[in-house]
């Protein structure tokens, strides 16, 4: 049993597809298949069900993948120890929700990097309902997600509010504007994420109870692409303000406000088991993060309280933990 086969087949398990899984590990889709088959071969069953789309592990692959999670992290704290320096040993893993990656993955994690060189951070992005999941799962370290207000994360995770942020509908701005109404959106195309995207999922409960159909005549995961056809004229988008904001199409673009279409999010920080070597790479984190979001700089000898951040005049320890139940918005 080589460690290599049991790292892919957890890569595959998690991701749940080979060919994300190649992308993490930086391999071939042949070579991962084979690696998991070399797994399935030394251990006599079968761990993947083939038969079965979407992919989904066999009875025994789920019993044997909490395992080879357990022999991933005693390796990874086996070579911690033979370091001298855990923090500078360990790799961190890390998931963004999509429509935080511009936010997330440039300055605030270019700032982890140079405040810990040694540090391997490995990242990914999701949505926010299976980086949750990954999360408790023990399969990343921590993650950055968006949850629909007054939502909170779940219970057993602690967890930052780094900042707010907000769901707009945007749709071209010159040409005739939508109705200003829900009921009056029957017959409106709309350009969003594909299925799985739970800012979808808000939009679509909102026009339900108003008894209107969601008409999607494009799907795409790519931001910048929604931005361009709705500013074509080709339907209306729903996208993070942020996203808007910073956009170099937002001056052919206009914000709809339709009563019944609003959508306040939170921005969390969430962590998984208690790992208190890597407390000063999640406190670096979250400082990057809420300067980047529009906080005033943190200082790093703030003192601990318990109230929540305000965005205008924040201190560092103005980001309190929480372990309450909720759901993710994207």
């Amino acid at each position: 049993m080589e460690f290599d086969d049991i790292r892919a087949f957890v890569a595959v398990a998690e991701a749940r597809s080979v060919s994300r899984a190649a992308r993490e590990l930086y391999l071939t889709q042949p070579a991962v298949t084979r690696r998991v088959q070399r797994l399935e071969r030394a251990l006599g069953v079968a761990l993947c069900d083939r038969r079965r789309r979407p992919f989904a592990l066999t009875e025994a692959g789920q019993a044997v993948l909490e395992r080879c999670r357990r022999v991933l992290h005693a390796v990874r704290d086996v070579r911690a120890a033979s370091d001298g320096d855990a923090l500078a040993a360990r790799e961190v893993r890390i998931g963004v929700a999509h429509a935080l990656t511009e936010v997330t993955l440039t300055e605030p994690v270019d700032r982890v990097r140079r405040a810990f060189p040694r540090l391997a951070l490995s990242l990914s992005t999701g949505w926010s309902r299976d980086l949750l999941e990954r999360v408790r799962a023990r399969a990343l370290d921590g993650a950055i997600v968006l949850l629909s207000e007054p939502e909170r994360p779940p219970a057993g995770l602690a967890a930052t509010r780094l900042g707010p942020e907000r769901l707009v509908v945007i749709g071209p701005r010159g040409g005739r504007a939508a109705s200003p109404r829900v009921a009056g959106l029957g017959e409106v195309g709309w350009i969003l994420n594909p299925e799985g995207c739970a800012a979808r999922a808000l939009l679509q409960r909102a026009l339900l109870a108003a008894n209107v159909r969601m008409r999607v005549t494009v799907e795409t995961y790519t931001y910048e692409l929604q931005l361009a056809l709705v500013a074509r004229g080709r339907g209306l988008g729903l996208v993070p303000a942020r996203i808007l904001a910073r956009s170099p199409l937002r001056s052919r673009l206009r914000v709809r406000r339709i009563p019944g279409l609003d959508f306040p999010l939170t921005i969390w920080a969430v962590r998984g088991r208690a790992t208190p070597e890597l407390e000063p790479v999640w406190d670096a984190l979250d400082r990057a993060m809420i300067e980047r979001l529009g906080g005033a700089p943190l200082s790093p000898r703030s003192p601990s309280s318990s109230r929540a951040i305000a965005p205008s005049r924040t201190s560092r320890r103005t980001a309190p933990r929480h372990s309450a139940g909720g759901s993710p918005a994207r």
